[in-house]
């Protein structure tokens, strides 16, 4: 079991949880996320390491409060238990020498790239970050991303279906500003990912999305995760999480992550009905 240090709400829907976990903290990378089980009925759920801190063997996870699991773990007080925390799982994301790097970052994306945000920054890379939200009221841990980063720029939609206009002059803005800037990196909704990728491809700029299919084990045993890149079949938990965003079959991923919508609607009824009984 590992205990939790700390439980607080950044933004409307968006929680940071700081877990006990001192063998995860000690190995993370950039990029990697890991499987927590919130109480012994509980499912397996993937969630991006945000930060660590080896000598406190404490590691930082940030997620959107949104199914029955998530409703879970934004519930826990501190110095409650989750019943269990495995990781780190998945391949840290490349850190070499770039040059200068966009970071695309939405929702729990925000956080998610922190990591790799600094560690490219170590290497002596410019870094752009560009955080994507429904308004200025959904930017967090802005401060601590500036610190590690060469500009902190925003963009805001009423939801993720808007307009893409105003995202795509952005990205299409900053390429045409700065020509040696080779690569792109994307966390955050599938929409977002999506959407960044058939930006970037118009130009020909390498984008990087790390996708957030379902999993249910993690270690690429139940292939619940895999996805298909430049016509190849991969398991995201182990093959990824990042992947080519050009290459993915978005059709075949977005029908994917549908699979189990209908049981994750009852399932949520099913807490709320507890929830208000016990009340």
């Amino acid at each position: 079991m590992n205990r939790i240090i700390l439980n607080e709400r950044l933004v409307p829907n968006i929680f940071h949880l700081v877990v006990e976990a001192p063998e995860i903290a000690s190995s993370a990378r950039p990029g990697q996320f890991v499987m927590v089980i919130p109480d012994e009925k509980g499912e397996r759920i993937p969630l991006n390491v945000a930060d660590w801190d080896k000598s406190k063997g404490t590691i930082d996870l940030v997620f959107m409060n949104l199914g029955v699991s998530t409703r879970k773990l934004a519930g826990f007080k501190t110095g409650d238990f989750l019943e269990g925390v495995a990781g780190p799982l998945g391949r840290p994301a490349e850190v070499v020498d770039f040059g200068q790097v966009l970071l695309v970052g939405g929702c729990y994306g925000l956080a998610g790239l922190y990591p790799l945000a600094r560690e490219l920054k170590e290497r002596g890379n410019q870094i752009l970050f560009l955080a994507e939200a429904r308004s200025r009221a959904y930017i967090y841990w802005e401060n601590r991303i500036r610190k590690v980063t060469d500009e902190f720029l925003t963009a805001f939609r009423a939801d993720c279906f808007s307009s893409d206009k105003d995202l795509e002059e952005i990205i299409l803005g900053l390429k045409s500003w700065k020509p040696q800037l080779s690569r792109v990196v994307v966390m955050g909704c599938s929409y977002l990912l999506f959407t960044v990728s058939e930006i970037t491809r118009k130009i020909g700029l390498k984008t990087r999305v790390n996708l957030n299919p379902l999993m249910v084990d993690g270690t690429g045993m139940c292939g619940a995760c895999r996805v298909t890149v430049h016509g190849k079949t991969y398991f995201a938990c182990v093959d990824g999480p990042e992947f080519d965003g050009h290459g993915v079959d978005w059709q075949e991923y977005f029908s994917r992550r549908k699979a189990f919508l209908s049981q994750e609607e009852l399932a949520l009824v099913h807490l709320v009905k507890k929830l208000d009984s016990q009340e």
